[in-house]
């Protein structure tokens, strides 16, 4: 009979470590990833780049799209009907002029040219009709800093820099553990945790530190257009009500003129009508609950597979 030694014993795993040892280094190491790389999301969430211009009262629609996509188009229904130029029908009132749509937001005068040209009123037909002018918009808030955009996007990817370092200390280690036939199940497991972690920190969110708070300051500054509180669009200007649908959705044109909204198909406090803050802090916050979330269950699922480690996991 041969007696196994200490040596002997190291000799057999991969690089002289074994696999409970590496696995629970990993997993410090991951966890130390996680640190670093929302430390470093949240710098870029946070930037106020001073190469923005300074920040200015946005219009209904621009508000709107800090909400979502479609909620500009939305708006704009609501301030050609509270300016008068459609019908319930939603069918144009006035003939167009730019003198007398100079009051109008840009997607507002788009969607009024489109729906003189079309014979039905619907979501699909407005968004195709005032896409063009919805894109432009979208530009020029990325460029005054309020959408997120191209560079933030750029700054967000290098905080994912601290798992490609973590990732590719495990996948040499599994490549190796397979090779000399250790177990590393455990230690895929790691990796796959931290892979998903990984995505979530570069994902981004929609809106950068000053579209949030411009969000958040329309919101507080306009709580009486709540459609809870039954106001009187008219009573606050004939943008109000466009205002009200940028932050509190679809259901203000129900308010506003239901049939208007269901000769548009608006179905009542659908996601195309939000609850306002709801949708707005969701928009942003859910970047940020959900990395925080994934912080979370990065280091759950690390510390589980960390205490049962025992079997050489990490080969």
């Amino acid at each position: 009979m041969v007696l196994r030694t200490d040596a002997a014993a190291a000799a057999t795993n991969t690089w002289g470590i074994s696999g409970p040892a590496f696995l629970l280094f990993y997993v410090l190491a991951g966890l130390l990833a996680v640190v670093a790389a929302y430390v470093l999301r949240g710098r870029v969430l946070r930037r106020i780049d001073p190469a923005w211009p300074p920040a200015g009262p946005l219009t209904p629609s621009e508000t709107a799209l800090l909400v979502d996509d479609r909620r500009p188009v939305l708006a704009a229904l609501a301030q050609l009907r509270g300016h008068q130029f459609i019908d319930s029908s939603g069918k144009p009132a006035r003939a167009y002029s730019s003198t007398s749509s100079s009051g109008l937001d840009p997607i507002s005068r788009t969607l009024w040219a489109s729906l003189e040209r079309s014979d039905k009123l619907s979501m699909t037909t407005m968004l195709v009709g005032t896409a063009g002018a919805t894109g432009r918009m979208r530009k020029d808030l990325i460029e005054r800093g309020y959408l997120f955009g191209p560079q933030q996007l750029e700054a967000l990817q290098r905080a994912r820099f601290p798992f490609y370092a973590v990732l590719l200390l495990g996948l040499v280690r599994l490549i190796s553990g397979v090779a000399t036939h250790h177990s590393v199940g455990f230690l895929v497991v790691a990796m796959i945790v931290l892979a998903v972690v990984t995505v979530m920190v570069g994902r981004p969110p929609r809106l950068t530190q000053r579209g949030r708070d411009a969000l958040t300051a329309a919101q507080a500054n306009n709580r009486h257009l709540r459609p809870a509180n039954r106001p009187a669009y008219s009573a606050y200007g004939a943008d109000s009500a466009a205002l009200a649908v940028a932050l509190y959705g679809g259901l203000v044109l129900w308010s506003l003129d239901p049939a208007l909204a269901g000769a548009a198909n608006l179905a009542a406090g659908t996601a195309g009508g939000g609850s306002g803050s709801c949708g707005s802090g969701s928009s942003c916050g859910t970047s940020d609950s959900g990395s925080s979330s994934g912080c979370g269950s990065s280091s759950s699922c690390g510390s589980s597979c960390g205490s049962s480690c025992g079997g050489g996991c990490g080969g």
